[in-house]
């Protein structure tokens, strides 16, 4: 059921990307094919074939079929125990790398320009209630925010997006008002408008508050135990 999901995700998000693209071929469709939908739809696949393997194996008393389940699922448990290790022991790299490589220089400078990434900045910051990567200033590294923009008529210049303002406001007439954060990037805007901390902190603050940690380690418990119930 779990590799059905993460299948059936991948392709309703490809189908929902690519509604308004005008496809008329496959190379059309390839082309706007997204890296993160390719490994939904991968996981799902895996997923669903290595507990075909299991169901079969233990329905038919398969040896082989079990046999290629119980080594998979091994693989599985240490590659999670590793890279749980790995994160820990590298975490300052990790974190590092996170923010400045995949966060900042992929989805803050795209803003704007890839409607998919914008909308999951604007999910995460006003769920996570957070501006940028590491801070608001973050923004300035997006050409139509940054305060050197060369983009003469750009009225966003020096602002932030509208996700990270406090208040929603909106027109009368019931649309976004997306200039509620500006000039804040040229501390002649109102910074108590805004968010200020980066959400890379505001996730973490959240995920691992004392309030969230029994839910954390229960939900890692929980992936683990079946695992190594296989074993025995």
């Amino acid at each position: 059921m779990i590799g059905g999901g993460f299948i059936g995700a991948g392709i309703w998000a490809f189908i929902e990307k690519n509604k308004y693209h005008g496809i008329t071929s496959l190379d059309d469709a390839l082309q706007n094919v997204s890296v993160a939908f390719v490994v939904l739809i991968l996981i799902g696949i895996t997923i669903f074939l290595v507990s075909l393997c299991g169901c079969i194996g233990a329905l038919r008393e398969n040896v082989l079929l079990l046999k290629i389940y119980y080594y998979i699922m091994i693989i599985i448990f240490l590659f999670l125990i590793g890279l749980a290790v790995a994160t820990f022991v590298l975490k300052d790299k990790v974190n590092d790398f996170l923010k400045h490589q995949v966060l900042k220089d992929s989805l803050i400078t795209k803003y704007q320009d890839d409607r998919d990434d914008q909308a999951v900045i604007d999910w995460v910051q006003e769920n996570f209630e957070c501006c940028g990567v590491e801070s608001y200033k973050d923004w300035n590294k997006n050409q139509y925010y940054n305060c050197s923009s060369s983009l003469l008529t750009n009225s966003l210049r020096c602002s932030v997006p509208h996700s990270c303002c406090r208040v929603q406001d909106t027109y009368k007439s019931g649309m976004t008002n997306i200039l509620c954060g500006r000039n804040v990037l040229n501390s002649a805007g109102d910074l108590s408008l805004i968010y200020t901390q980066g959400c890379v902190d505001a996730i973490l603050s959240l995920v691992f508050s004392a309030k969230n940690l029994p839910v954390v380690g229960g939900v890692c418990i929980g992936i683990l135990l079946p695992m190594k119930a296989h074993y025995k």
